[in-house]
């Protein structure tokens, strides 16, 4: 099942039994004809078992996997593609082989190229390595297959599929980094790993960081307790990586066949290939020759999520809570200690909302560890027209619980003295932004007169939604929660509170639950006028660090969140459209730390004019693009037979006189 860049796989540790061909053969077919799954990786040497030793060398063993693998291939119902292990014998040579199958069709034959010959593995005693193979074509069941270096390309749909076997991962360089290179996104390993203790640690660090350098999937499966365990148990440990972490994993040691089933982004993959110069550089500099077998993919409208989708991908578990809380902490102090000694001060306006109260703790935080005076950490309230006073009271406990006292200055007359004086009278924009600039420019006189910073509060989520006043809260000397999505915060602050600041955890409560507001206008909530900060971060994780275009976010966000397709199509074209017509806010932004591979610094990260022209590619555009595709296609099968139909109706009538 393949559906809008997202690809569903199985890695699968069938019930086989060493030597018992015939009920192998079963397992693998009650496995793939009871699959959704597009591809689907099965352990090493499937078919007879890994621990059949020396019976590899009888006839019997080799044409017995021949003739189950021909009627797996004759009972398939399985759409997808299938790597099945098997021995081959070749002109007398023996290899251990991965055979890679589409329904009743062997697409290729890929061997095993590092073969372990110690301790509880023996291999070189009877397989050969593929290195030795002077031949790249085997003929099997009458027909000729590529053999050797290959990769399985589905074009339309951008997936590229390598192979490899058990040893081949522990090499010093192994066939997929190659593979990888070649284009293969995709890697499959059919392993058989014997379980030792601490071994599967090992295990998952090996596939986790060849998925990182490779960028790429790495779906890997092992053979199971089934083996023989006269030696030593064998494990059923299953992996599915994708660019260095972990989608899904199984138990090492299991008492059941089971499998493991995960959804793969591959746009995401082919996006951060794209991105990264490295690979880039490396990719037309393999020397391998790879046969290229094309496969087809069917889609299906009915596409499922194996896993459930992280609604939050932003927010970490909870040992990466306190590390960011660390990291915001030590950039803020290295801020600090580059200005002079009585420079060495931060004015912050604090709204009582969520932002500015995670600002404030980190501010905190930075000084207690300089040993700097809390004194010099102004929080500046700063009330208009609609500010609340639920909100000015959480302001004013969250200071005073921090053991700061707070500076109250009223704006109010202020700014409506300057709309007086531009001669405007109405409660638009330019009111909500007049209040914003003149918010900044008290902070950043008080910067003055103190020979401080403003630090800015303004987070990741509002940034990329240009959610904020150009020249108001947009501007700082340092903007500490510039890497932050609302999410995050959202679930810092929570963690504080159940943590180091127990102490005013009623203050950080409410402060997380009230609704989000910039309290410019009376009434006024932010998610009422840009929707649930849960869906646009989800949006601007998808769209800025997997690469998922339109139509691919809005059947995503349709999915996730069930919602409906207008409701999904209305976030989605409104967090395009904002944030591409928001870019100039960006190319002025503050410095700030950044927390994830996307940042949306001007600097160091996104780049992009702020003249840029995107324009939204509708679902009405795209239909009528591909009507018209479909009558130019039909219209150029159809001119020959028309024009031929003309040339004999003229010549009939020629004849005719």
């Amino acid at each position: 099942m393949y559906k809008n860049g997202f690809l569903k796989v199985m890695t699968a540790t069938p019930k086989i039994i060493a030597g018992d061909i015939k009920n192998n053969e079963q397992e693998i077919l009650n496995v793939l004809n009871n699959t959704d799954a597009s591809v689907v990786v099965f352990p090493e040497l499937t078919l007879t078992g890994y621990t059949t030793s020396d019976l590899f060398y009888q006839e019997r063993t080799l044409d017995e996997a021949l003739d189950s693998l021909r009627l797996i291939l004759k009972n398939n119902k399985h759409e997808g593609i299938a790597a099945i292990g098997i021995p081959l014998d070749i002109k007398g040579g023996l290899f251990n082989v991965a055979a890679i199958i589409q329904k009743n069709e062997v697409l290729g034959i890929v061997p095993k190229y590092f073969l372990p010959n110690n301790q509880e593995f023996q291999e070189k005693r009877w397989f050969l390595s593929g290195h030795e193979a002077n031949f790249n074509v085997v003929k099997l069941f009458g027909k000729e297959v590529p053999f050797g270096s290959i990769i399985f390309i589905e074009e339309e749909k951008k997936v590229a599929i390598g192979v490899e076997i058990c040893q081949d991962l522990w090499s010093i360089k192994t066939p997929a980094d190659d593979l990888a290179m070649a284009g293969a996104n995709i890697i499959l390993n059919l392993s058989a790993s014997t379980e030792l203790i601490n071994k599967d640690s090992i295990r998952r660090h090996a596939v986790l960081d060849h998925s990182r350098k490779q960028m790429a999937a790495y779906l890997y499966t092992t053979t199971g307790m089934f083996e023989s365990s006269s030696e030593a148990l064998f494990s059923s440990h299953k992996m599915i990586a994708s660019l260095g972490e972990m989608v899904s994993e199984s138990e090492s040691v299991s008492f059941e066949a089971d499998e493991l089933i995960a959804d793969i982004n591959v746009t995401m993959i082919n996006y951060r290939r794209r991105q990264d110069s490295n690979y880039r550089e490396s990719i037309f500099k393999n020397e391998i020759k790879y046969h290229e077998v094309n496969f087809t993919l069917k889609e299906n409208n009915n596409f499922y999520f194996s896993n459930k989708v992280n609604q939050k991908p932003f927010v970490p578990e909870k040992k990466e809570l306190e590390k960011t809380y660390n990291i915001l902490t030590a950039s803020l102090i290295k801020k600090l200690s580059t200005l002079p000694v009585d420079s060495r001060k931060i004015i912050l306006g604090l709204s009582g909302g969520l932002d500015s109260a995670h600002a404030l703790i980190i501010a905190y935080n930075a000084f207690k560890m300089m040993n700097l005076p809390l004194a010099d950490l102004y929080a500046v309230i700063l009330p208009a027209h609609a500010s609340t006073s639920k909100s000015m009271l959480d302001a004013e406990e969250l200071a005073k619980g921090l053991g700061l006292e707070p500076l109250v200055i009223n704006i109010e007359e202020s700014v409506n003295k300057h709309l007086k004086e531009i001669n405007h009278d109405t409660k638009d924009v330019t009111f909500e932004n007049a209040q914003a600039r003149m918010r900044t420019l008290v902070l950043m006189d008080l910067a003055n007169k103190y020979k401080g910073i403003v630090l800015g509060t303004g987070d990741l989520s509002e940034i990329a939604l240009g959610f904020m006043t150009y020249n108001g809260d947009q501007m700082s000397m340092y903007g500490i929660n510039s890497g932050l999505p609302k999410t995050l915060i959202q679930a810092l602050i929570t963690y504080y509170s159940n943590n180091k600041y127990k102490h005013i955890k009623d203050v950080l409560t409410r402060i997380v639950e009230k609704k989000i507001s910039p309290e410019l206008l009376d009434g006024q909530e932010s998610e009422a006028m840009i929707g649930t900060y849960l869906i646009n971060d989800f949006i601007m994780h998808y769209h800025l660090n997997s690469g998922l275009d339109e139509p691919k976010l809005i059947w995503l966000v349709e999915k996730v969140f069930t919602l409906s397709n207008s409701e999904a199509t209305t976030y989605v074209n409104r967090f395009i459209k904002r944030f591409y017509s928001q870019q100039f806010k960006r190319t002025t932004m503050p410095e700030g730390p950044k927390l994830f591979d996307l940042s949306l610094s001007p600097r160091i990260s996104y780049r992009m004019p702020s003249d840029i022209v995107r324009k939204w590619w509708n679902e009405e555009k795209r239909k009528s693009y591909s009507r018209i595709i479909r009558w130019s296609r039909l219209k150029c099968r159809c001119i020959p037979v028309i024009k031929r139909w003309i040339w004999c109706r003229s010549s009939f009538y020629e004849k005719l006189g």
